[in-house]
């Protein structure tokens, strides 16, 4: 990690007492102490309808504490009592937010200056986006229809990012910046497939998996499950990661609970999968959980075999595909009788879907 600060680090000076650290478009300054508050600043950019256009993320040091965006404009051309937001990462569809719940505005430290500050949730919906883009549009509209319009730059921002949770002495923690906007999850690899180890398994998930009493995460065992780390977790594009953990471990099954992890949902960003199962005697049922589970980034294929007995001449085999928004089951294979017969995984299809 030092090294890539290091490589992404362009410029280290100090301003007013204060170190400044630049990355790219963005400078990171901290105050003094074990937990300072860290602002994340863009340059300060021309604009249309106003003199200059900046935005600052502003984190304090509390354990608690949640980002927040605020957008300083500069000698607005016009007043702007009730002004309305529109943000869009990279031309795409805009964020509008209105005074209110979403944001508010304030006087600027300089009395020609404004400041619309977001709310914590809606920060929290927006940087996830803006991390993974490259230009922010910005387009600010006022009650006469007067606009103020300007391109923020974003590369750099995840690594000032990361630099905050350092200052902070929350790297690799729960509540670091980066995790909570997904800067350090599999979804900013695209296209990679990571083994997740015990410890680099989100708090979230870890606490699920302890409540689901899932042998695997055991708390009283001395010598914990190695299978833990037999975890992974998958990108699967548009900043959403598939993650599968370890539950529990047979002869020759390994049980996975798999979740959708999208950090634009403040709430709860971890929705566990259910996937349909059929078994010849019952039919179809739903299930919350998969064996053998493996991933094909390649293919955007995810698929399980489930063991009827250690030779694999029965059991279930089933395939989902990844469309973008849920995975969708194109196979599905089952054999109830273990009779040697036939090779193993290849059952008779019970289902095939479009691919």
């Amino acid at each position: 990690m030092r090294l890539v600060l290091a490589a992404l680090c362009l410029v280290a000076t100090v301003v007013a007492g204060v170190a400044a650290v630049r990355f790219e478009a963005w400078t990171v300054t901290c105050g003094e102490g074990a937990a300072p508050e860290c602002n994340v600043a863009s340059a300060t950019l021309p604009a249309a309808g106003a003199k200059h256009v900046s935005l600052i993320v502003t984190r304090a040091g509390a354990k608690e504490a949640q980002p927040r965006l605020r957008l300083v404009l500069e000698g607005p051309a016009t007043p702007l009592p009730r002004p309305r937001l529109a943000l869009a990462v990279d031309g795409g569809t805009p964020v509008r937010l209105v005074p209110g719940a979403d944001l508010a505005v304030t006087p600027g430290a300089d009395a020609a200056n404004v400041e619309i500050r977001l709310s914590e949730g809606a920060t929290r919906r927006l940087l996830p986006f803006m991390r993974r883009g490259r230009v922010l549009s910005v387009e600010v509209t006022g009650e006469a229809d007067d606009k103020i319009a300007a391109e923020v730059p974003l590369p750099g921002l995840q690594g000032a990012f990361a630099e905050v949770d350092r200052a902070q002495a929350r790297a690799d923690k729960p509540e670091a910046l980066s995790a909570l906007i997904g800067g350090s999850t599999p979804a900013a690899l695209s296209g990679q497939v990571r083994d997740v180890t015990r410890e680099a398994t989100p708090a979230r998930l870890r606490t699920i998996m302890v409540e689901r009493d899932c042998p695997v995460w055991d708390r009283t065992e001395n010598d914990p499950s190695f299978l833990a780390d037999e975890s992974f977790a998958a990108d699967l594009g548009s900043g959403r990661t598939l993650w599968a953990i370890v539950c529990a471990s047979g002869a020759y099954n390994v049980e996975f609970v798999l979740f959708l992890e999208d950090p634009s949902q403040a709430a709860d960003r971890f929705e566990p999968l259910l996937f349909a199962s059929f078994v010849e005697s019952l039919g179809w049922t739903g299930v919350d959980s998969l064996s053998n589970v493996a991933y094909d980034p390649a293919k955007k294929q995810l698929t399980a075999f489930e063991k009827g007995r250690a030779a694999g001449d029965c059991g279930t085999v089933g395939a989902w595909e990844w469309g973008g928004a849920a995975f969708r089951m194109v196979e599905y294979r089952a054999k109830e009788e273990c009779d040697g017969v036939g090779e193993p995984g290849r059952f008779p299809i019970v289902f095939r879907g479009e691919r």
